[in-house]
């Protein structure tokens, strides 16, 4: 029922971010005829067919609209409820605040996974219609980077939403954070920490794609992946925490 609840509230913005992220995937790959010219003379680094997929796809917008659909699935819980005066009829039913949370968390993270994998099954197809080759191999590596790098970025939202009263003050608090925390990550003095979530999310950090061609290199560090979901978890169980300990 905790997990019927939380999707109910969060369907919406899940199905409007699948949609639009399988439509960017079908756009670029479809009508890449037309779209790789001009791509390639934007960005000198586009010579083939693989490094134009990965910076319009896996490290360019398509990945960005990704990270938007996190921040928007983070949104919502008891600070919502409170201000739409249905938070009695949540607390009082049988189950914890603690339940409540880890259930809305957990479906969440769910979704995020879901959204993640959208790509990597529908541009080796697409791309096959379209008498280019992309080998699912490729596409399939992306997963665990764009969930793990997604779920971080929900759990920054989900945070925000457990500790300010209004759903868009949080979304907008969200937003900045990670904008900020971004720009910080690309400091000289922190770029050897491999902390810029959308590098990960793209391999471009630490290096598992090759700069000049984009195609994987022998090194999957596993480290970079447990170390941003070890994060993600951090910043939910302080939700948990701070939920327990609020008066609503």
């Amino acid at each position: 029922m905790l997990w019927y609840k939380a999707w109910r509230e969060s369907s919406l913005r899940f199905l409007i971010s699948a949609a639009v992220i399988t439509l960017m995937c079908l756009l670029y790959t479809l009508f890449q005829s037309r779209l790789y010219p001009m791509f390639a003379h934007m960005q000198p680094r586009i010579h083939n067919y693989t490094q134009y997929i990965h910076w319009t796809i896996f490290g360019g917008a398509t990945r960005g609209i990704l990270q938007l659909s996190c921040l928007l699935l983070g949104l919502g819980g008891l600070q919502r409820e409170r201000k739409q005066n249905t938070i009695g009829f949540t607390l009082a039913l049988p189950a914890s605040r603690l339940n409540l949370i880890a259930s809305r968390a957990g479906l969440g993270m769910l979704q995020v996974l879901a959204l993640a994998t959208i790509p990597s099954f529908i541009i080796p197809v697409a791309s096959h219609l379209v008498g280019q080759q992309l080998p699912l191999d490729y596409s399939l590596r992306f997963i665990p980077l764009w969930a793990v790098g997604g779920i971080f970025t929900y759990a920054i939202s989900f945070l925000a939403s457990v500790l300010l009263p209004s759903e868009y003050v949080s979304l907008g608090v969200a937003y900045v954070v990670y904008f900020f925390y971004l720009a910080a990550a690309r400091l000289p003095s922190l770029s050897p920490f491999h902390l810029h979530v959308a590098d990960f999310m793209g391999g471009l950090s630490p290096h598992y794609l090759d700069r000049g061609t984009m195609l994987w290199t022998g090194s999957y560090a596993i480290t970079p992946i447990a170390g941003f979901f070890a994060a993600a978890v951090t910043l939910l169980a302080v939700s948990g925490f701070a939920t327990t300990k609020q008066e609503l």
